[in-house]
């Protein structure tokens, strides 16, 4: 039963990312990479508030805040070096590297909720990084060692290598808060909790002027409902699978992305980034039909 659910909702947090990280490419990037991460959080509170009408407020240990409380700084941190490398480098080029957060989650799921994966699951989420790797060869590095020689060079490959560093550790933590609370609760309080708080330090972070969110309102609206579908969807799903399981499926949303960047941000070499696609999604394929036994 589970199988096919958790795997539908893994889809939509990918299709969700995508969207979200599209809009944010081309209508954020002149902001600060502080005002970036907050209009985020900001436009998805309204459809947020909609899912919270409908909502009640669980009972809450200890573990659940001691948790948020870890998540908070780290979720931060991850959303600031997450907008700078889309600020400075193709989206098509720096999205791909987010497919190691399931290969670092093999520790880091292991460490927080002593998840131990199978070797049909482990098999898939080293597929889908496999993938991106050849994603990325359609980098303006040429050859097999081309897509480090732009790790090296790059800035926005190496902040999403951190950004997946950081998030394999939110990711895991996201599963102990859920399982300390409803899911669906979670999935409002977070993103509505770490808008306050980035909202409470944007005086101190923002630049003379600040942003005008009220001249990008609309896009702001697609962005937020992209962003909550993305949230709503992983914290359902990871009630229902391991948390590498879940993230590796909602990484398909880097194939999205290159499809995106290619067509609607044009972003050149397009072709060759899209012959990772099927190993990336053989790698889903093995993990929803035999990573999934647990």
């Amino acid at each position: 039963m589970g199988l096919g659910i958790w795997l539908l909702f893994g889809l939509a947090a990918a299709l969700g990312d995508a969207g979200g990280d599209a809009v944010t490419k081309r209508h954020l990037t002149h902001f600060s990479p502080y005002a970036m991460g907050l209009a985020r959080f900001l436009f998805a509170v309204p459809f947020l508030l909609l899912v919270a009408l409908g909502l009640s407020w669980p009972e809450l240990d200890r573990t659940f805040w001691w948790v948020v409380a870890a998540m908070v700084p780290l979720e931060v941190a991850a959303t600031l070096l997450y907008m700078q490398a889309l600020r400075v480098s193709h989206l098509s080029l720096c999205i791909p590297f987010l497919a190691f957060t399931p290969v670092f989650m093999i520790l880091t799921g292991w460490v927080f909720l002593g998840e131990e994966l199978g070797r049909w699951g482990i098999g898939g989420v080293f597929l889908i990084a496999g993938g991106s790797y050849i994603l990325s060869l359609g980098a303006e590095e040429a050859g097999f060692w081309g897509p480090f020689r732009a790790l090296a060079r790059e800035p926005g490959p190496r902040l999403m290598l951190g950004v997946a560093l950081l998030y394999s550790c939110t990711a895991a933590l996201f599963k102990k808060a859920v399982l300390h609370a409803d899911p669906a609760f979670f999935g409002v309080f977070y993103p509505i909790l770490l808008s306050g708080v980035m909202l409470g330090g944007y005086p101190l972070a923002r630049t003379a002027g600040g942003p005008a969110f009220k001249s990008i309102w609309g896009w702001g609206l697609v962005l937020g409902f992209f962003v909550a579908l993305s949230i709503l969807s992983v914290a359902q799903g990871l009630t229902l699978a391991p948390a590498a399981y879940m993230i590796a499926v909602k990484r398909t949303s880097l194939l999205f992305s290159v499809f995106i960047g290619g067509m609607w941000l044009k972003e050149r070499p397009f072709l060759p980034r899209l012959a990772g696609a099927g190993l990336m999604f053989g790698g889903v394929i093995l993990i929803a039909l035999k990573g999934a036994i647990f």
